[in-house]
């Protein structure tokens, strides 16, 4: 990165009252992720959230956590996918049955195992695997249905094509995590780091349910069980660059926002500049995502690749950055001996 190019980067964390990534090194952020570690390990990391499990402030949550069980989620995951799959090569119609496990736990794999990353990156371990499930299942779920009220109300789609869903699904998606969480931001989950953590459950939700929609409509469609197959793999493979981080962004910015009114009302804090301006990015790498830029300029195939390489970067670096701010709150929010 030119000294230009780190110049308008840092200006524009600044306007946005972002924390920087100076600190931030991916050797030291990885350095636990393939080292060993027992099951005891494993169930203490997980079994947190509840009013006897939420281990106590600390001084040392304020640092980046470094994650190690989405590995071992993603490892057990994609066992279970190939598995699958081998079950229906091997049987064919005789194992017809277990497909909808195939789709269900296919398009699940990989979103599950980036979902369980950022459950590690909630460093104040406040948030149940109970309220994950519920935001994945039912906060997926009903963002899927608010999506098709509002593309029957707005029908952007006519106008922007497939680009449109940028702007209904991101905002569909937000409202179900401002929905789900009215109560608990003001209770118990009050940091900025847990609404990272809201929006990219229900963004996994919302991802999974919709790579099996398409899936499924493509083996329907073209009557073979290949095609079905590599919708799930491709979507899966891009999961972790799409709805998941673009949601984690939204509900960042929400918690950024709610936490910084003094009224502490959300209407307050959707119409927040900090918010909306976050929220716009979240809408705009969605809605360039599925502008089909090879087409309107002409471009070579090839590019689409370059493009989503691109706006998946530029995702992971708002988002690591709201994960540093959410740390320097924390930090700020423990020295002062603010707690939910």
């Amino acid at each position: 990165m030119t000294t230009d190019q780190q110049f308008k980067s840092d200006s524009i964390s600044q306007q946005l009252e972002l924390a920087s990534l100076d600190t931030f090194t991916f050797k030291a952020f990885l350095s636990d992720t393939f080292a060993s570690h027992t099951w005891e390990e494993l169930e203490e990391k997980l079994c947190v959230g509840s009013p006897t499990t939420t281990p106590p402030l600390s001084l040392e949550m304020s640092e980046f956590p470094r994650p190690w069980v989405f590995v071992r989620v993603l490892s057990a995951t994609l066992i279970g996918y190939f598995a699958l799959l081998m079950l229906l090569m091997l049987y064919g119609r005789n194992a017809i049955n277990v497909l909808p496990a195939f789709i269900f736990f296919g398009c699940f794999a990989i979103p599950f195992a980036v979902l369980t990353f950022f459950f590690e990156m909630n460093s104040p371990k406040n948030v149940s695997i109970f309220q994950i499930a519920k935001l994945v299942m039912v906060g997926g779920a009903i963002s899927f249905l608010v999506t098709f009220f509002l593309f029957d109300y707005f029908p952007l789609q006519k106008i922007y094509g497939a680009a449109s869903a940028g702007i209904i699904e991101e905002i569909a998606k937000i409202i179900i995590v401002i929905i789900l969480a009215r109560i608990k931001i003001t209770q118990h989950h009050c940091h900025t780091l847990n609404g990272v953590l809201y929006g990219a459950a229900v963004g996994t939700g919302f991802a999974a349910f919709e790579s099996a929609g398409y899936a499924l409509n493509v083996g329907l469609e073209t009557n073979s069980f290949a095609a079905l197959n590599h919708i799930i793999v491709f979507r899966g493979v891009l999961s972790p660059f799409t709805h998941i981080v673009w949601t984690a962004i939204a509900g960042g910015a929400f918690w950024m926002s709610f936490r910084e009114n003094s009224d502490k009302k959300i209407i307050s804090a959707i119409l927040n500049t900090r918010f909306l301006s976050l929220f716009v990015i979240s809408i705009a790498l969605h809605f360039s995502w599925n502008t089909d830029l090879v087409q309107i300029f002409n471009l070579p195939s090839s590019f689409y690749i370059i493009q989503m390489i691109i706006l998946g970067i530029i995702s992971w670096l708002v988002v690591l950055r709201i994960l540093a701010t959410g740390l320097s709150d924390f930090r700020n929010d423990y020295l002062a001996n603010k707690v939910c």
